[in-house]
């Protein structure tokens, strides 16, 4: 594919557009890269980059000159366990035969940094009109949630996913990093979302992994209940709201849709709306703000 690269750091216009394989980049790097020593100066001046875009003409970088976008980039800021997170993304690859690819960011290595912060890369069957990736971002994500892969547990950054032109770091070594085994028996992902003269409109279809439904109390129970072990939510008394709307924030980003009854009944299958004195109030208020903007 045609992407917009950067060869040493996130100054100027780009290097150049080319065809780019990243399996066989990936295999050209070491097994482990050298100690970063200044992780800010790395990032600025010495790592390598790339948009999934065409570019427009020449090779100036800002939002106006991208053309299309060709993949979707998560980060992942907040990696609590690196096996954790490499057993489910092999799960992933392994139950949707999608074509993905993930590694290690600079942070990660250096010391001081996010985490054991990753990065996601999902290249797209067909190139979207740049003003629909916010569209892409969120409806990919509630892919993965229904598959059984919760982004929100990593801390992933869907703004940055979001932003068109964004510069994103490429593998910096063998280890960590994750390519597929099997590519010629992959698919690519299509968004369903299309973009209309009156705006943005979801296109869902039902055809497995690419079918998104609507959200339903079972997963919306499976969710909640998987984010509150993961975050260690409680209800204790003086916690109770901000961690309610820190939950409801969380539900919002990754699913659409959703009826107030069955968040209620959601929440009381996993025995939160019993901790609150008005759930009904309580959640409601919340779902007004945060679901229905």
């Amino acid at each position: 594919m045609s992407y917009a690269i950067k060869k040493s750091g996130i100054y100027g216009d780009y290097d150049l557009t080319d065809d780019f394989d990243l399996i066989i980049y990936a295999e050209s790097l070491p097994q482990f890269h050298d100690e970063i020593q200044d992780l800010d100066d790395f990032k600025s001046r010495q790592a390598q980059y790339f948009t999934p875009s065409n570019l427009k003409e020449g090779l100036r970088r800002s939002r106006d000159n991208i053309a299309d976008v060709q993949g979707i980039l998560f980060d992942l800021d907040q990696v609590q366990d690196r096996d954790e997170l490499k057993n489910n993304f092999y799960t992933l690859m392994t139950k949707t035969k999608l074509e993905m690819y993930m590694w290690l960011t600079p942070s990660a290595i250096a010391s001081g940094g996010h985490e054991n912060g990753h990065r996601l890369f999902i290249p797209l069957d067909t190139p979207i009109d740049p003003w629909l990736l916010p569209n892409a971002v969120d409806e990919l994500t509630i892919a993965f949630a229904k598959a059984g892969f919760n982004l929100l547990n990593y801390g992933v950054d869907l703004a940055a996913s979001k932003t068109v032109s964004r510069l994103m770091g490429l593998p910096l070594q063998k280890s960590g990093t994750i390519v597929p085994w099997d590519l010629p028996e992959r698919f690519r992902y299509t968004v369903k979302a299309e973009l209309k003269e009156s705006g943005f409109v979801p296109i869902f279809g039902d055809d497995g992994f690419s079918g998104l439904n609507e959200p339903t109390v079972e997963n919306l129970t499976s969710f909640i209940s998987g984010y509150m072990e993961k975050h260690t939510i409680t209800f204790n008394q003086g916690e109770r709201d901000n961690n309610l709307t820190r939950l409801i924030g969380a539900v919002a980003k990754a699913f659409t849709g959703i009826s107030d009854d069955d968040l209620l009944e959601a929440l009381g299958n996993v025995g939160v709306s019993q901790q609150l004195d008005n759930p009904v109030r309580d959640v409601t208020a919340k779902t007004r703000r945060l679901l229905k903007g």
